[in-house]
């Protein structure tokens, strides 16, 4: 049966020798000093209780009572012989009490002993929850009570054998916690720097972007800048075109132009006009009133070229007579931007 320690710790007194040393000192003054007894455990019943859970032991309550007929031969027969006295010194923990005495008395009700001297063989699950697993009393030979105690160590090694066990269980399972919390701690760490790199991405992501529109826009404000100063040279060219006006009834030199898309144009110029007027007329030829809507295109840069022979006119301060330029053909031909600058001084680009 399975019973909880109660009060078995107590203490009370009754009467009689304590238990433990003393219990055994009052045996052997009354049976002679050439017994040898096991040795009892000098503590309480709750402290034997702890101890043979500790050992993992089984714990074996003797109920001593000093006026029972049958004490003299449990005590002699029993507790004196060598092989059961080494069998409970080796194997149990022995707590011994007088009955005469309150925790004693305690214990064997708690242990249903109904008659005593008597030996109880407990197994200790814990503080609160014990099982007896025998009771030995009355008229026992001492090869009944190594049996019985022998089928009890059985069932105590059955008992370690699941302790262990159920240890070794926990053990497998506060490893299995800890890889598992090992494992949710790296999965924190990895999802903290996916997060990182993710933040670290989308802020590279955004600079990247933010440079980029301030490219977009600074790329725009100079093409507005530069729409903007385009559309200012066309009006300053329109104005100038204006006020070009057209050639003086005296002009007699006639020049054809051909621009770079294939239009011809032509216009007369005194003889004493000079070839930076003839460029000037060149560069306003879109705007001039009689070209009005024929969608003529001319080059922000350009040289002027004649065509026989082919030669670069750069002479601007030359008049269209000294050139000969009367009655002539020339090209309007574009300076591309990684073309030298024209220089007067040779047959090469000259720039308006």
């Amino acid at each position: 049966f399975v019973f909880g320690a109660g009060r078995a710790g107590t203490g009370l007194g009754l009467g009689g020798p304590v238990s433990g040393r003393a219990l055994q000192q009052s045996i052997a003054q009354v049976y002679g000093p050439g017994l040898e007894l096991p040795q009892f455990v000098d503590c309480t019943f709750t402290e034997a209780v702890s101890s043979a859970r500790q050992q993992l032991k089984l714990l074996v309550v003797y109920l001593h009572s000093a006026i029972s007929p049958q004490t003299p031969v449990f005590v002699r027969d029993i507790l004196g012989k060598e092989f059961v006295r080494t069998m409970l010194d080796d194997s149990f923990v022995l707590w011994a009490g007088d009955i005469a005495r309150g925790e004693t008395h305690v214990v064997a009700m708690t242990v249903h002993a109904l008659e005593t001297p008597c030996l109880a063989v407990i197994l200790p699950r814990s503080l609160d929850e014990m099982r007896v697993l025998e009771m030995l009393t009355g008229d026992l030979q001492p090869d009944q009570v190594v049996a019985r105690l022998v089928s009890c160590l059985d069932h105590m090694d059955a008992h370690r054998a699941e302790l262990m066990a159920r240890a070794e269980q926990q053990t497998e399972d506060r490893l299995l916690r800890e890889q598992q919390d090992l494992e949710y701690q790296e999965a924190l760490e990895m999802d903290r720097l996916r997060i990182e790199e993710e933040e670290r991405q989308t802020q590279e992501r955004k600079k990247q972007e933010e440079e980029a529109r301030k490219v977009e826009e600074e790329a725009k404000a100079e093409a507005e800048k530069k729409e903007q100063e385009r559309l200012a040279i066309i009006e300053g060219k329109k104005s100038r075109a204006a006020a070009f006006g057209g050639p003086p009834p005296e002009a007699s030199a006639s020049i054809s132009l051909r621009l770079p898309a294939g239009q011809r144009v032509q216009r007369k110029f005194l003889p004493t006009a000079t070839l930076e007027e003839v460029y000037q007329w060149a560069e306003l030829v879109p705007f001039l009133p009689e070209n009005e809507g024929k969608q003529l295109l001319v080059p922000d840069r350009f040289v002027l070229k004649s065509n026989f022979p082919s030669r670069d006119l750069v002479e601007k301060e030359q008049t269209v007579e000294a050139l000969k330029l009367a009655g002539t053909n020339i090209l309007l031909a574009a300076i591309e931007d990684d073309d030298d600058e024209p220089e007067a001084q040779a047959p090469s680009a000259a720039t308006v």
